[in-house]
């Protein structure tokens, strides 16, 4: 299972809070998990528990259309969002 803390908001952490934390940019704040799963963006949630394709956050960046004004997230990344998202977007992975 893909965990949140270790391998997805390192992500977020290097590549999109700068523009996405205090809800600056679109109205989403990408800085913690509480703040990804209990806030709308300006559009509405960004992420749908266990349908990666159909998660606004997963389409932007698996399309590239984000993180803008740099270099799009790495093949790896991109799938490790849609894994976890497709794994429930959980906060923490399942107790074995």
């Amino acid at each position: 299972c893909v965990n949140y803390s270790t391998e997805i908001q390192p992500i977020f952490t290097s590549r999109c809070v700068n523009c996405h934390i205090n809800n600056n940019y679109g109205g989403l704040n990408l800085s913690s998990w509480s703040n990804l799963m209990t806030e709308d963006s300006n559009n509405g949630p960004v992420v749908s528990p266990g349908d990666s394709t159909n998660s606004p956050l997963w389409i932007k960046v698996n399309s590239g259309v984000m993180p803008q004004g740099g270099s799009k997230l790495t093949d790896t990344q991109i799938h490790l969002i849609g894994q976890w998202i497709y794994e429930g977007a959980l906060a923490e992975p399942p107790a074995n």
